[in-house]
């Protein structure tokens, strides 16, 4: 598992260009309520997109008997 760890770093790296040309930066100069209402939307997105792949493996396992 180690051996993906430079794939994730490089992508998070991309995630942080892609978000300074979009955005500027200027979410490290951000109100930190305003941070943490990000952060929660994110866990929350994070929890929903997870409840669908659990619910997609969930189907693939019941057609596979």
């Amino acid at each position: 598992m180690t051996d993906t760890f430079p794939t994730f770093a490089a992508a998070v790296a991309k995630r942080l260009e892609v978000g300074a040309v979009t955005y500027g930066d200027r979410s490290f100069h951000r109100p930190q309520g305003e941070l943490l209402g990000e952060i929660e939307d994110e866990c929350l997105d994070l929890a929903g997109w997870g409840f669908v792949l659990w619910c997609r493996v969930r189907a693939l396992r019941e057609r596979a008997g």
